[in-house]
């Protein structure tokens, strides 16, 4: 789990003296540099030292048991190893920090994408197949012939088993929260206002910046949306078991807004959201 707590600051003790030393190595750097190279080194050393901040800040016991070193360069050349060790952490505690970035050890963190983990429906090839039977459902609102096709040859169901769909859902769909249906539809839609779920790669969520605010926000949205995905997971199970009943229910809740069961998730007249 990614941690944060309160920082007693970065100018004390053993990491005082070390910055204390660093700047007057600066110092000499910057008499032996022409400005830019100045200006270079010493951006790269404070960047350095604000994500031992943040290491300390995030994982203060892993920081204060930690080996790694201040001064050799890790896998991504452009950082200490200790700076390298933050990015693993940040990657198997908080949120897929590297899955852009593993390849290349030149690359930079200053700044970062994050890994889309819904379908880019404008751009991708729908392998049916693949989907999990909620979604698979859901896109006969989305691409209707394709998904009444895989639907038909997998529950034996068309769409004339069903009330015709309107071209738009009620309005109240995208007001209702904590109903399955509308998580499902706001999913598919890319509406869920969480970053990890509404970015496509070809329409890539905005750079962000490498600091303690954004990694804690980022690990929270990255719970947020498992927790979503995990929470569509018995859909795909009562889909399977009655798919007739619970197609009916879906249309039923895009079309009027009326709010399914809460036990079985089957059509009722008495709950419609507004």
């Amino acid at each position: 789990m990614c941690l944060g707590s309160e920082s007693a600051g970065l100018l004390t003790g053993q990491f005082r003296d070390r910055l204390l030393k660093s700047i007057e190595y600066l110092k000499f750097k910057a008499r032996n540099h022409n400005a830019v190279a100045a200006h270079d080194y010493v951006s790269s050393v404070i960047s350095e030292q604000e994500k031992y901040g943040v290491y300390r800040d995030l994982f203060p016991q892993e920081w204060a048991t930690s080996q790694a070193s201040f001064y050799q360069k890790g896998y991504y050349i452009k950082y200490s190893e200790r700076t390298n060790e933050l990015f693993h952490l940040i990657n198997n505690k908080c949120f897929p920090l590297l899955d852009y970035l593993a390849d290349d050890r030149e690359n930079e963190f200053e700044n970062f994408y994050i890994p889309p983990l819904n379908m880019d429906l404008c751009c991708e090839d729908i392998y049916f197949e693949n989907l999990n039977t909620s979604y698979a459902a859901g896109l006969i609102f989305y691409f209707p012939d394709d998904a009444w096709e895989y639907l038909n040859e997998r529950f034996r169901l068309s769409k004339r088993h069903f009330p015709k769909i309107n071209p738009d859902p009620h309005p109240g769909v995208w007001k209702e929260k904590g109903c399955i249906f509308g998580d499902l539809l706001r999913f598919i839609d890319h509406s869920t206002d969480n970053p990890w779920l509404d970015s496509i790669y070809c329409q890539m969520s905005d750079w962000y910046g490498f600091n303690l605010e954004t990694i804690q926000e980022l690990s929270r949205e990255y719970g947020a949306a498992c927790k979503l995905l995990e929470g569509l997971k018995p859909l795909d199970a009562l889909i399977e078991a009655h798919p007739k009943k619970m197609l009916s229910a879906l249309i039923d809740f895009w079309n009027n807004g009326n709010l399914p069961d809460e036990t079985t998730l089957s059509p009722t007249r008495t709950g419609r959201v507004s």
